[in-house]
């Protein structure tokens, strides 16, 4: 579908990363995504919450783990699905004055959540949350440490299913009901796994992680992918020919500075989005790309000139710094 009034009517924000932290731009993101996704089809408009279902899981992340990272508002869930879909057990709900397990399974059915990412969820709560019997390997119970590598896991794969393709669309049976994914937003998610994995390889190396470490860092279930990721000895991990800003990224990578860094690496994302929306102005693509390159600028709106460069400071290293990465692999240093 082409929306050539919506596009037209869209207002451009400059990527002012500088403006944006100091206040001079002010971007009400979640107001301009509501807006958006009220011009949407429904195909599509499902395509875009699948897009913020990455937000989603970033919330599961953090509630599960009571990190002190903000709530980011603008996953489709709201802190109390969140915690609904994490806190509750199997049996819960039997009790008196609490909802039968069919009336939970309901609401819980309700949410704008892919089929993939509830089998994550489930598997995390310890009971089965549907009526298909998957395979034993893909039901088997999972901790907290591998909890956002499987949410992650089922993301890509829900956004990159392999099916049939039709009009730059990709089927995929992992959102409730089934839905035709955008090849935009199926390039979008491999570009985007692709950066985690570089990066956390990267960084790995640096570290001089064991090949075992390793593996709870990368998300990426073609093996001959993983292999280079964890054992390659080429400076790029062999992803030259297979990720066309690999050489971009690796020198966003050597950036000393963590603030100039992330800047880089959002710079770098941001010219992903545009690339991919090139041939598809009026179509979904554009309506993605826009949407990315505000979420990118919404992320940095959270700081001020000062005090909140410190808090980003503190929150990136918590994310970047070798000894902490090297602690939550079990790893240390050298």
């Amino acid at each position: 579908m082409q929306y050539y009034y919506l596009v037209a009517g869209l207002t451009e924000y400059p990527f002012d990363i500088d403006n944006v932290v100091s206040g001079g731009l002010r971007v009400d993101v979640p107001q301009i995504k509501a807006q958006i996704m009220g011009e949407l089809s429904p195909r599509d408009r499902r395509a875009v919450e699948l897009l913020y279902t990455y937000y989603d899981i970033e919330n599961i992340i953090g509630h599960v783990r009571g990190t002190k990272l903000p709530f980011n508002e603008l996953g489709n869930l709201s802190r109390e699905e969140i915690a609904f879909l994490t806190d509750r057990k199997g049996g819960e709900g039997e009790q008196a004055g609490q909802p039968l397990p069919e009336e939970m399974a309901e609401r819980e059915a309700k949410l704008a959540l892919p089929g993939a990412v509830r089998l994550v969820i489930d598997r995390f709560r310890g009971h089965g949350g549907t009526d298909a019997v998957p395979e034993p390997d893909d039901f088997a119970p999972l901790s907290e440490d591998d909890l956002e590598r499987e949410l992650f896991l089922s993301f890509y794969k829900a956004c990159g299913a392999a099916g049939e393709q039709g009009g730059g669309w990709f089927r995929t049976d992992m959102w409730p009901g089934g839905f035709a994914v955008p090849e935009y937003l199926r390039t979008w998610a491999e570009y985007d796994r692709t950066v985690r994995n570089i990066v956390a390889a990267y960084k790995a190396r640096q570290l001089g992680l064991t090949p075992e470490q390793k593996e709870g860092m990368i998300v990426e279930e073609n093996r001959d992918v993983r292999d280079a990721l964890i054992g390659g000895q080429a400076a790029d991990f062999g992803m030259k020919d297979r990720f066309p800003y690999a050489e971009e990224l690796l020198q966003v990578l050597e950036t000393e500075d963590f603030v100039e860094r992330e800047r880089r690496m959002d710079a770098l994302r941001c010219q992903m989005a545009d690339d991919l929306a090139e041939h598809d102005y009026f179509g979904i693509g554009r309506i993605m790309d826009y949407l990315i390159r505000l979420n990118i600028l919404h992320r940095w709106a959270s700081l001020d000139a000062e005090q909140g460069r410190g808090n980003f400071r503190e929150m990136v290293s918590a994310l970047t710094d070798p000894e902490k990465i090297a602690e939550s692999v079990g790893g240390t240093r050298g």
